[in-house]
C-alpha cells in the first residue's frame, strides 16, 4: 500500500490546478499522520483545510472538477470488518431508520453514531445492536499496544483510540487503492486525478472522457469487503459542486 501511495501522490504533484488565479500543485505527505492518512506539505495548495470560501478560488485545468465520495465511509468499514452486510442507500438514514425508528434526522444520527462509536467508555445503546465498539481487538495487541490494520500497517496506538485508528487507516488505504487503480485506468488520457480527501477522489475532468466515468465510479466503490456506494458531483469550481446522477 505505501508503494501505491507513493505513486499516487507523485502523480498528483505533477499535475496543474488553478488557484487563487495561478496555477499550483497538491503535494501530499504520505507519512505525515500516525494513521497513514495524507497530510499536504507547506508548499501545497493546503486541500484538506482548505476553507469553503476558498474551494471557489480553485478550479480545474480541463473542463470540471468530479468529486466521487463513499457515504459514510468509516461507518461501512466497520460493516465490512465485522462481516455484515452493507445497506444500499445513505447509512446514517439507513441507521436513522433501522436503530432509531425515525426519531432522530439525518444529521442527529450522524453525530450520535460516531460520538458512541469513538467513545469506547459510552454507555451501550441501540447502536450495540448493529455495531461493534470491539472489532478493533481483532487486530490489535494490548501486551505492544500495537494494531495491524488489513493493510499491514503496524500502528502504535493506546487502546483507546485504536478502534478509530483502525477505521479511519483501513478507509484511507482502501481509498489510495482504490485511486491507485483509477490513476491506471487514465493513463493517456486528459483527465487526471486533481487530488484525494480522505474518503474521496476529485478528477480534474475531461468532457472527452465522460464515457469513462461510470467505470470509475464502480471502480471506486469496490473494496476488498465488496461494495460501498458513493455519490457523484461536478462542478466548475470546488467551491460549487452539485451532485450527479451516474
Amino acid at each position: 500500500i505505501l508503494h501505491k501511495a507513493h505513486v499516487l501522490a507523485s502523480n498528483i504533484a505533477r499535475q496543474d490546478i488553478i488557484f487563487k488565479g495561478k496555477k499550483e500543485r497538491v503535494i501530499y505527505n504520505i507519512f505525515g499522520s500516525s494513521t497513514g492518512r495524507f497530510t499536504t506539505e507547506k508548499r501545497s495548495v493546503p486541500i484538506l483545510t482548505l476553507k469553503k470560501e476558498q474551494r471557489y478560488l480553485l478550479e480545474p485545468q480541463n473542463d470540471a472538477f468530479v468529486e466521487i465520495d463513499l457515504n459514510a465511509a468509516e461507518i461501512r468499514m466497520l460493516l465490512a470488518l465485522c462481516g455484515q452486510e452493507q445497506p444500499k442507500k445513505d447509512i446514517h438514514e439507513w441507521v436513522s431508520e433501522n436503530v432509531f425508528s425515525g426519531e432522530y434526522s439525518r444529521e442527529e444520527t450522524k453525530i450520535k453514531v460516531f460520538s458512541w462509536l469513538y467513545n469506547i467508555s459510552a454507555p451501550k445503546s441501540r447502536l450495540d445492536e448493529i455495531f461493534s465498539r470491539q472489532i478493533f481487538r481483532d487486530f490489535y495487541c494490548p501486551e505492544e499496544e500495537v494494531l495491524t490494520t488489513p493493510f499491514g500497517r503496524d500502528l502504535q496506538v493506546e487502546e483507546r483510540k485504536a478502534q478509530n485508528y483502525l477505521l479511519q487507516s483501513t478507509t484511507s488505504d482502501q481509498v489510495v487503492e482504490n485511486a491507485y487503480k483509477i490513476q491506471k485506468m487514465l493513463k493517456d488520457r486528459k483527465t487526471t486525478i486533481a487530488f484525494t480527501l480522505h474518503d474521496s477522489i476529485v478528477l480534474d475532468m475531461s468532457k472527452e472522457d465522460v464515457i469513462m466515468l461510470r467505470d470509475i465510479k464502480e471502480q471506486f466503490e469496490q473494496t476488498r469487503w465488496g461494495n460501498f456506494i458513493s455519490t457523484c458531483k461536478i462542478g466548475k469550481n470546488f467551491g460549487n459542486l452539485k451532485e450527479m446522477k451516474i
